[in-house]
């Protein structure tokens, strides 16, 4: 799984700011049947429906809810660094007021 992870053998994030950070498989349930794999990125820490659609197949429960945390405990060093860009909306090149919504 190491191997796979280093090559990005299970897809990368489709966020900007994460740069094409490698994606750890998940499943939402650890009970068989209730739900198909997703994609985890370490980076934002979000889930995400795979592009693949021999992973979006295969059942959540095989791969279980704590793999990815379990593997980046286990490898601390594939951890990316915290994300340093944030968006900041504009209009017209002027920053919006944080009381606007």
């Amino acid at each position: 799984m190491h191997e796979k992870y280093k090559k990005a053998d299970f897809g990368c994030c489709p966020r900007v700011f994460c740069g094409g950070q490698p994606c750890l498989p998940v499943g939402t349930s650890d009970i068989p049947h209730n739900g198909s794999v997703k994609i985890y990125c370490p980076k934002c820490e979000d889930v995400y429906f795979p592009r693949c659609k021999y992973q979006s197949n295969m059942d959540g429960a095989y791969i279980g809810t704590t793999f990815p945390h379990l593997y980046l405990m286990t490898y601390p060093s594939s951890k990316p660094p915290a994300e340093v860009q944030h968006y900041v909306p504009k209009v017209f090149g002027f920053k919006l007021h944080k009381g606007t919504k």
